[in-house]
């Protein structure tokens, strides 16, 4: 098939966006378009846009103005510039009118549409927009891997086990965006799996608004659970890493296969918000502190060698001087490995954006100051201690001086910490075993040896330690 053109996209956010990049990218290829990693050599741009909170809303204005200023450089007849995503799907019209420049604005998960705005001539007029209800997570040829010489499989890969969200957090928007909780169907799920890890991935990230309530939609008793025990038993060495795990809904029952199954890797990502009771009925969380502490109390016995990762908003509305100090002593004993944090702000149409008792931006920001100050502190300490020991890492890149770049068993693609490999017989990226030789932050340095090992990821669990 003879290329139809040339195209570059953007993506914007959070891994589900990386994930929706993904699908598109395969179903354009397919279509005989060619994807590119130079902006400039594109003869059309698309850009993945994010709408979660104001700063997100800001860089992916950012971003489309730069890429009008690039289509009117290369002539506006020539060059296509298209725009999807959160953003697009959170707010057309206002994009379609005040960017008339644009080609198209399309909402996600619709890459028939992108692929049919790119075959559309140009024109004068409004661009074209068509955005519509969130519906089906992905189309079934959305999710059929093709893979080649020229197009190997991701050594790590983000897959989407779900969309949307029905938790109600008054301060969230995600449920305006991408509407309800819809599931993903396992076979679909395990068929996307399957295809990458017999190509070579050797990270398989599971992703949804909310991955704990996977399958809740469903009739046939799908949950998440049996999920895991099902990827888990698919042939071949790789990793299994669980992402937005929610607080009160993660089950018992997620737990014990969270130390069954022993390709899931030590790390989990669960987004607690905050953590005094007061905020916690505020943010409409459906968690208390107690609950939260006990399910953590759960996971460090099921999976002693845990890294838990976890996001603190400050500066919510109604938040005292007290609820800030509960959440900050909550963090230092618990001492979360992975962390992060944010400022509130207040979205459209949201519950908390309307309420009383809005905390100032420069208390709020001071806040966060004192909580990252403390995080630093600790993962300091916790990453001196990972010196001489040997952790299980996935060398990703390495330099024109044989520098190897990758991650520990403990560290998320982006977000967490990097390990750096100056020596050793490396062959090529996957797994190893890496001795850690020196810390600085969340950053490592480590050395393979000169016979690179991998073992396994964990030994065997002890689920009956859970209750």
């Amino acid at each position: 098939m003879d290329a139809k053109g040339r195209i570059y996209i953007r993506t914007l956010g959070c891994p589900k966006n990386e994930a929706d990049s993904a699908a598109l990218v395969r179903h354009l290829e397919r279509a005989g378009w060619v994807v590119v990693d130079d902006v400039d050599s594109a003869e059309a741009e698309i850009i993945n846009t994010c709408g979660f909170v104001e700063t997100t809303k800001l860089e992916s204005l950012e971003a489309i103005w730069a890429g009008v200023s690039r289509k009117e450089r290369a002539g506006s007849e020539t060059r296509k510039l298209i725009v999807t995503g959160c953003l697009a799907q959170r707010y057309p019209s206002q994009i379609v009118t005040q960017i008339p420049s644009l080609d198209a604005v399309v909402g996600f998960n619709r890459p028939d549409l992108v692929e049919q705005a790119l075959a559309t001539p140009a024109s004068s007029g409004a661009p074209a927009c068509w955005v519509e209800k969130p519906g089906t997570v992905y189309r079934d040829d959305s999710t059929a891997w093709a893979f080649d010489n020229d197009h190997p499989a991701p050594l790590s890969a983000y897959i989407k086990i779900g969309d949307g969200c029905d938790n109600a957090c008054r301060f969230c928007a995600i449920p305006l965006i991408r509407g309800s909780l819809r599931s993903r169907s396992q076979k679909s799920i395990l068929a996307e799996i399957e295809t990458l890890v017999e190509h070579g991935t050797r990270e398989i990230i599971l992703v949804s608004q909310d991955t704990t309530s996977w399958g809740a939609d469903c009739a046939d008793g799908s949950e998440l659970s049996g999920l895991l025990r099902e990827i888990n038993a698919i042939s071949g060495n790789f990793w299994i890493r669980v992402m937005y795990a929610h607080p009160a809904f993660l089950t018992l029952r997620q737990i014990v296969a969270f130390g069954d199954c022993e390709k899931i890797v030590p790390y989990l990502d669960m987004p607690m918000q905050h953590i005094s009771d007061r905020m916690l009925r505020i943010m409409n969380r459906h968690t208390t502190r107690a609950q939260t502490q006990s399910t953590i109390d759960r996971l460090r016995r099921v999976r002693p060698d845990l890294a838990l990762r976890t996001t603190f908003i400050v500066g919510h509305p109604g938040e005292t001087k007290a609820d800030f100090a509960e959440l900050l002593s909550f963090a230092e004993d618990n001492a979360f490995e992975r962390m992060g944090g944010f400022v509130y702000s207040a979205e459209d149409g949201t519950p908390a954006g309307r309420m009383k008792g809005q905390i100032p931006k420069t208390v709020a920001r001071e806040r966060l100051s004192r909580l990252t100050e403390a995080f630093d502190r600790w993962s300091a300490d916790q990453s001196v201690d990972k010196i001489g020991r040997s952790i299980p890492c996935l060398l990703e890149r390495s330099d024109k001086d044989g520098t190897w770049e990758g991650r520990t068993v403990h560290d998320a693609p982006e977000i967490d910490g990097r390990v750096t490999i100056a020596s050793g017989m490396i062959d090529c990226p996957g797994l190893y075993d890496v001795t850690i030789t020196a810390a600085y932050g969340v950053d490592l340095e480590g050395d393979v040896g000169n016979k690179p090992t991998a073992t396994p990821i964990r030994p065997q669990a002890m689920a009956w330690e859970v209750a």
